[in-house]
């Protein structure tokens, strides 16, 4: 067995749910690091920028919380330098986006009649009927149909939630068109973690930990690395992914890690 390098791990539901960390998970994260696991984060939670996750992390006691990634960066890597992106989602996708060198278009009455080149789709707390409406009538303008994520719901500390993808199937019913994602399980957030990993990251030496089969248990595959499936985040849902392990929680996938390096 080759060993683990670099564990890819998931936050909702693995992590933390809602506003509670999951029991042992800051621990089983810093005993990784001790044993010299290069540990990145990758969310397709796009509401927030980086620096929320990464605060959160490092306010619990989690070191090299920057080696993090989220489906609002990987969406961004789909938008061309100066392209204007109606921004149907939170201040996740507005700051990347930014970064990219796009431009932000904020999904209100002003953005009527604005040329458009992509809308971004990804949770979206404020979402509603008038937000809808004007990144339907963008994408029925000619814009691209851009997803963060296709999740239907995210774990929370009370039960699941309605996630991006439930927004976004809201849109390509009022559209009829098919959205691009970019978030796991999908190639562009395979490229985003590749790049930032570096040219030394080999699938070989890597696992991904996560609670969803159909996202993360995917992305796995489309890395080419190993999954352990957590139990603590969403139910399983049905999709057919080879599984390294299933365990509980985190804590048990890093002891499970560790007895194999």
């Amino acid at each position: 067995m080759t060993p683990v390098r670099y564990v890819i791990c998931d936050l909702d539901g693995v992590v933390w749910n809602g506003d509670s960390f999951v029991v042992g998970s800051v621990e089983a994260i810093t005993q990784l690091q001790r044993e010299g696991a290069s540990v990145w984060f990758v969310t397709n939670n796009s509401n927030k920028p980086p620096s929320h996750y990464e605060q959160r992390l490092g306010d619990a006691g989690v070191g090299q919380a920057f080696q993090l990634l989220t489906s609002a960066q990987a969406a961004a890597t789909l938008i061309e330098s100066n392209e204007r992106v109606l921004i149907c989602a939170g201040p996740g996708v507005e700051w990347a986006v930014s970064e990219a060198g796009g431009v932000p278009i904020a999904n209100t009455e002003d953005a009527v009649g604005e040329r458009l080149d992509a809308v971004i789709v990804g949770l979206h707390i404020e979402f509603d009927y008038a937000r809808l409406d004007r990144a339907a009538r963008a994408v029925r303008g000619g814009a691209r149909l851009i997803g963060t994520n296709s999740d239907a719901t995210f774990p929370t500390a009370t039960g699941e939630s309605p996630g991006g993808g439930a927004i976004l199937a809201a849109v390509e019913a009022a559209t009829g068109q098919r959205a691009i994602l970019a978030g796991k399980p999908h190639a562009p957030m395979a490229a985003a973690v590749a790049a930032r990993i570096g040219p030394e990251f080999r699938p070989e030496n890597a696992v991904m930990i996560g609670d969803r089969y159909s996202t993360d248990g995917r992305f796995a595959a489309e890395l080419g690395c190993r999954f352990i499936a957590v139990s603590s985040g969403v139910a399983p849902d049905a999709e057919n992914v080879v599984v390294w392990n299933r365990v509980p929680c985190l804590a048990d996938a890093v002891r499970y890690v560790i007895g194999e390096r």
